[in-house]
């Protein structure tokens, strides 16, 4: 499969999901959503600066996931995508992972988190700078109501608040 039709794939699953997201369960749930670009990338994501640069931002990243034994699904450099096709990216990995025994109760609950789990993480540099974007538990809360899961996602969102410190050095 040629990347160029990866990436029409990933476009057209990415407008797949956002579709499921348009039914009238979730437009009352959008009613509190973010208007700027910034408040809906905070509510999507945690970011962080990273005290160190890409390579060993994305190194301890990967070294705190293996400390806690959470599976890496897949690793994919955005950079290397956009240099296969003669593409300028600056430094861009997405690490996919986590923990099908605190993944599935939240499936079970609610079926569409299967769109948003495994969880994400974006190592990527902006205007020179080192970050790191975390799935939020409160958007999965909140978007997907599982208010009755609120004891997980509070233990998976202190696991992430962990992993983010020791990944960026905060």
């Amino acid at each position: 499969m040629k990347i160029g039709i990866r990436w029409q794939i990933a476009m057209l699953l990415t407008a797949m999901v956002a579709a499921c997201g348009n039914n009238e369960n979730a437009a009352s749930q959008n009613d509190e959503a973010p208007t700027s670009r910034a408040g809906l990338i905070q509510d999507r994501f945690t970011v962080h600066f990273s005290n160190y640069d890409h390579q060993e931002t994305l190194s301890r990243l990967l070294e705190a996931l293996d400390r806690r034994d959470l599976t890496v699904f897949a690793v994919i450099d955005h950079k290397a995508g956009a240099e296969d096709v003669d593409l300028t990216l600056p430094p861009m990995t997405l690490v996919i992972f986590g923990n099908p025994r605190a993944g599935t109760p939240l499936m079970i609950a609610e079926p569409l988190t299967g769109a948003e789990l495994p969880l994400r993480a974006l190592v990527y540099d902006l205007e020179g700078q080192t970050q790191l974007a975390l799935t939020g538990t409160d958007f999965l809360q909140r978007y997907f109501k599982l208010d009755d899961q609120s004891e997980l996602l509070g233990k998976i969102g202190e696991t992430l608040k962990t992993i983010s410190k020791e990944t960026t050095g905060g």
